[in-house]
Parts: C-alpha cells; structure tokens; sequence
C-alpha cells in the first residue's frame, strides 16, 4: 500500500541544563494523517489498525484548511459544527472493583454540543453532510484496574477505543475512508460528532475537558486496555509530540493512579494525528463492538423505535460510586 509521509512543522529548542528537547507544534500547519495507518506493525506516529482496505464513507466536501502541497492542515481556520445543544439526561460513572474498573456511560456529553445533522444553513454543511443524530447509548465495561502491558501491541478498531472522563467515548484518528478524520470531518467546538448509529465521539482530546496547571496532565480518560489517558504535558510541564511518546503514544514513568504514586504505563493525547492512541499497549475489552461495517464515517440513521430510547435507569449509581451527572 502506497502511503505518503506526513511533515511535521515543529520547531526543537534544546535545554542545555537539562539535556532535553521541548517541541511546539504549529497549529496552523498541523502535520495531515491520511493514509498513516498500517495493518502490519506498530509505528510512532501511525494507526495501527485491526481493518484494512478503509474505503467507507465520510466528509466529502470542500477543505481549504488543508494544503495539499505540504500535507498539512491549519487547524485555526477550520470550521466547527454550529448550535448550543445541553445534555440533562447525562450520566457516567466509575466504579473501582477490586482489580476492575468499571465503567458504565449512556455516552451524552456533560458539556454542549453542536446541532447534529448539520443544517444546511450551517456553513460547515458546504463541507460535511453529516446526517447523523447524537442519541443514548448503553455502555457497559469491565477494565482492568492495573492494566499490564503486552508483549506486542494490539491493533486499534474502528469504533470506540477509550473514555474521556466527560463520558464520551473515543475513537481512533481515523476516518472511515482511513483520512485524517480531525483534518477532514467536521466536529462542534467540543471536537465530537456523532457516527451512524447515532454515538457521539471524539477523535483527538476535546477542549471541553479542563486540565489545569503547569506540570503533567492529568488524567482526562480510560483506553479500553486499562491504562490511563492523560493529557498533552509530560512530567516537566512540556507539551509532548510524537517524538516523546512510543508506537502506542504513550511512555512510562511515576503518576498518580487511584490515589497513589505508581511507576505505570500511560497514553497521551497530542495535537498531531494520531491524537491519543496509535495502538493497545495492553489487552482491549472488544466484547461490545459498536458501529455497522465500514467504521467511522457518516452514514444512514440508526435509531431507536418511535418515542425514543428506554428510561436509562441501568446507571443510576450505587453507594461509593464515583458518578457524573
């Protein structure tokens, strides 16, 4: 398969004091993604997919974002999804159960969204037609608590991979034509969308999470191996690049974890594709898969029957339970 390398505009300064290399990507010249996944191997910067042949549907529309010349896209100027919807019905929560992490979500947001399908008064239906709905889902997972690492990586779906701690599932970097899906479909300002089956998700760290400070990140989220997602800083305050993290996006090192300080494995979210994971370090729940054939891309409405979904009383939390609502 015949896969163009990507640019990476960034710029090095070197600490002499401390032997380090601090890398500030240029949001308006973000390296594209398209094409950069592989179903062979694991590689910094690339997908590591389960699914070859990506050939479904998604954005088709105009992007003047993006300069087809340097291969990359400008992030500034990018439109987003308009409209200010609330999500009352919200509900997430966490429950730590001896050695699992239990996590059960009916996926709508705790912060706004855009108005989805896009209207077409909406200057980013010119790009994207996307006809989908966010609706509830029902989310039920069992995560190991103290996730280990795998020997060799595992491969990434196309479909839900992890949570972030809004209650929002996320999906890989790409689209289902195996596009650069943050360069090419068009997100609300949380960076989410919802998929044919009516799931709303991101595809790279929403900024509608806060992660306040100057040192490491927090915690912001869950792959579906266990191990944490965290944000864009690493342990001396620097936003992270490619080059800092491994072929899964992610390194080892102390962090806080359930309350104590742990030498662990952990991912981080970048603002170059793949944006969180570039493969499983540990091994993936896959027993609920989600989304018909052909992954992430818009496609025909799937929804519940008429009158809407069943009364989401399943997550109603119990004692001690760590809950969002």
């Amino acid at each position: 398969m015949y896969v163009r390398c990507s640019l990476l505009i960034a710029f090095a300064v070197v600490l002499p004091s401390l032997g380090q290399t601090t890398s500030v990507i240029n949001p308006k010249q973000l390296p594209l993604g398209d094409g950069k996944y592989t179903t062979t191997a694991p590689a910094r910067g690339w997908i590591y997919s389960c699914r070859a042949g990506l050939n479904g549907p998604g954005a088709n529309g105009s992007t003047p974002w993006i300069d087809e010349h340097t291969h990359t896209f400008d992030s500034t100027v990018k439109p987003s999804v308009e409209g200010h919807v609330e999500w009352p019905q919200h509900k997430y929560t966490i429950q730590l159960d001896g050695d699992t992490r239990r996590i059960l979500t009916n996926d709508l947001p705790d912060h706004a969204t855009g108005t989805f399908p896009i209207s077409p008064s909406d200057p980013a239906y010119t790009h994207d037609r996307n006809p989908n709905h966010i609706e509830e889902q029902k989310l039920v997972y069992a995560l190991p608590a103290n996730p280990t690492p795998l020997a060799q990586p595992a491969c990434l779906d196309m479909g839900p991979i992890g949570f972030l701690l809004s209650g929002v599932v996320i999906f890989n970097g790409l689209d289902a034509g195996g596009r650069d899906a943050v360069a090419h479909e068009m997100q609300d300002t949380c960076q989410g969308h919802p998929e044919m089956s009516s799931e709303y998700h991101y595809h790279n760290l929403t900024r509608c999470i806060a992660d306040p400070g100057t040192g490491h990140s927090n915690l912001l989220g869950y792959a579906l191996d266990g191990f944490g997602i965290f944000g864009v800083r690493g342990e001396d305050g620097r936003e992270l690049t490619n080059a800092d993290l491994d072929i899964c996006h992610g390194h080892t090192h102390a962090i806080q974890w359930d309350g104590k300080t742990v030498v662990m494995y952990h991912y981080h979210a970048t603002r170059e594709y793949p944006y969180t994971l570039g493969c499983f370090r540990g091994t993936p729940v896959r027993d609920k898969p989600k989304g018909p054939p052909g992954g992430n891309g818009p496609g025909q409405r799937r929804g519940p029957p008429p009158g809407g979904p069943p009364p989401m009383a399943w997550l109603r939390p119990a004692d001690g339970v760590e809950s969002k609502e």
